[in-house]
């Protein structure tokens, strides 16, 4: 799947230190829209096929007059700016039309044979905590973001035929790369690497289309911002002004906050857990069972330490919510937002989505080795919450998907559900508005879906049900620098509550 989309209008100017403007200012073009095709270079991407694989000739999907109307516009478009030419190829992939929340339409093509008959890219991604630690001792951040950045990618002269697609007007090819062809990640990500050489770990990092600039000082910051400027400007690379950030003191980078005191994840990513409602009744204590009891074996004393809970579980016991009680479920929310059970990422690893849907809510888990990375925790609007049960159980793949996609991108991953239906979901033709949205979000990624019985998937089911706590994520996919750790356990030796939740958990271990 591909996505053929127009360049999105400008946002509001940042407030951008003054001798900052003025080199903005002598490098404006780079900011421009691209005219035309970018370039040959010699990293184009290339589409190399396995031995054997037959050319892809799949029949188009059926469109009304009004959306061919749309169709005949877009390509039009794309023709005019030579993104696009027409061609005889044997090749053919199916193309078509998703809705956006506009109202418009977005054009994409559906690769998914193609990509599975491709040869894998295996360029090696950049390991985000390796790029994090580069950033100690640094006070000043600047984040580029390339535009439209795949189609700044030209195809390898002779590999345009293969990304050829049908409309009911022609048949046409694409002349540049585009987000959904696989290895498109490990393309992007090699050229920025070949080009942005002599800069990279000396005030540069660059993961795939973001390119990180960092310094001590402001003098060290503008000069080294000028270098990549030049460097882009020399290979004709454009930049997108209004998702860039530049010369700040701290910046969100790859789901991190990084700032001058050190690396840490974002404080409003730690409360899906955290904030779990209390249980108000037997079955809010079961819901909560579901996440702590899937973790068990992790826990060191989860017997001792969940026996006031598991009292209330029992039959005919009176529901009464003691100071035990509370205790109890405070220790095992440190339990589980803390190591040995809440794992950092091993990227050599192969990473684990586990999602569900329930009536108001959808929740997810990342996982390694069955240790939980990070929970997902989403409630459903009045509008999704009358969507169908095939619906809600896609939406939750896409949600998590996309909030995860940093560490999911040019990785294989399993995806799991309960819902049996949603398997084939890769290899099934599109015919319903849910299919479209949901390839449109995959496409690219290297996943696999497997089913999973709805009694094994307990962590995602009782995340879902947090319908009124709201859109909140808690994660652990990064380590604070030795400044914020200390910072932090000075708190803690000074926080009652802690002090003695940190107690009662040492105690009943050792039980």
């Amino acid at each position: 799947m591909v996505q053929l989309c127009p360049v999105e209008e400008e946002g509001v100017e940042q407030h951008i230190p003054d001798s900052m403007q003025v080199l903005l200012h002598k490098y404006a073009k780079l900011f421009d829209e691209p005219q035309g095709l970018p370039p040959h270079r010699p990293f184009d991407h290339a589409i190399p096929l396995m031995s054997g694989a037959r050319p892809v000739n799949l029949r188009p999907y059926r469109f009304n007059p009004a959306q061919k109307d749309e169709i005949e516009r877009q390509v039009a478009e794309m023709l005019r700016q030579g993104v696009i030419v027409i061609n005889h190829s044997p090749f053919s992939s199916p193309m078509l039309l998703v809705g956006k929340k506009d109202g418009t339409w977005r054009l994409c093509v559906d690769y998914r044979c193609l990509n599975a008959i491709t040869i894998k890219n295996r360029f090696p991604l950049p390991i985000i905590d390796e790029l994090l630690d580069e950033l100690a001792g640094t006070v000043w951040f600047t984040c580029l973001d390339m535009r439209a950045g795949y189609h700044q990618i030209r195809l390898k002269p002779g590999e345009e035929y293969k990304t050829a697609f049908r409309t009911h007007m022609g048949h046409y090819e694409l002349k540049v790369m585009s987000y959904g062809l696989t290895g498109g990640p490990a393309t992007f990500q090699s050229t920025m690497n070949t080009i942005l050489a002599p800069l990279l770990r000396k005030g540069v990092l660059v993961f795939i289309d973001d390119i990180l600039i960092y310094s001590a000082t402001l003098e060290e910051h503008e000069k080294l911002l000028q270098q990549v400027f030049d460097i882009l400007r020399q290979h004709q690379f454009k930049i997108k002004r209004s998702k860039c950030t530049f010369a700040r003191k701290e910046i969100t980078y790859l789901g991190h906050i990084v700032s001058g005191c050190g690396v840490a994840t974002d404080p409003k990513n730690v409360t899906a857990v955290q904030q779990w409602p209390v249980p108000m009744n037997v079955k809010e204590v079961r819901g909560f069972f579901g996440l702590a009891g899937y973790y068990r074996k992790f826990v060191k004393g989860f017997g001792m330490l969940s026996k006031p809970l598991t009292e209330l579980l029992k039959k005919n016991h009176p529901f009464v919510w003691s100071h035990e009680q509370q205790e109890a479920f405070e220790v095992l929310k440190v339990a589980l937002t803390s190591a040995p059970v809440l794992a950092l990422p091993d990227f050599k690893k192969q990473f684990v989505v586990e999602t569900d849907a329930s009536e108001k809510g959808i929740g997810a888990v990342l996982m390694q080795d069955g240790h939980p990375l990070a929970y997902l925790s989403r409630a459903l609007g009045p509008k999704t919450q009358g969507l169908s049960t095939y619906e809600k159980e896609c939406m939750a793949i896409l949600i998590a998907v996309d909030h995860w996609r940093t560490y999911l991108q040019g990785a294989e991953f399993v995806i799991r559900t309960d819902q049996q239906s949603l398997v084939h979901l890769d290899e099934q033709r599109i015919s319903t508005p849910w299919q479209q949205k949901a390839l449109t979000k995959l496409m690219g990624l290297q996943f696999r879906i497997v089913y999973k019985k709805g009694l094994e998937n307990r962590a995602a089911d009782a995340l879902s049900r947090l319908g009124d706590v709201g859109e909140e994520v808690l994660s652990a996919v990064s380590v604070c620098l030795p400044e914020w750790i200390q910072g932090i356990s000075d708190g803690y030796m000074k926080d009652p509550v802690t002090l003695k939740i940190l107690e009662h958990m040492k105690t009943k271990a050792s039980l």
